[in-house]
């Protein structure tokens, strides 16, 4: 039983970590207008990339933005955030 609830536990952390590169799902929730969430789009690449380290280290308090972060390299960081700043040219 231990066994099973383990694996379960793992693999609801898996899709985080598997798609958390993919800027595109970042857009759900960080688009124009939305209420809830910043606007992604023409985002300077330092203040993503302080934003996601300081989600990653704890510094920064969010749930959904912590388990993101934690799937995440400093490589796929920056190139996400030259993404997001690209969008804004």
């Amino acid at each position: 039983m231990k066994k099973i609830a383990a694996l379960a536990l793992a693999l609801s952390v898996l899709p985080a970590a598997s798609f958390a590169a993919d800027p595109s799902m970042c857009m759900g929730c960080h688009r124009a207008g939305s209420p809830t969430a910043p606007d992604l789009a023409g985002m300077p690449a330092d203040k993503f990339t302080a934003a996601m380290n300081e989600y990653k280290s704890g510094a920064r308090s969010n749930g959904t933005m912590k388990a993101m972060s934690m799937g995440l390299s400093d490589a796929d960081i920056a190139g996400m955030a030259a993404h997001f700043e690209a969008l804004g040219k």
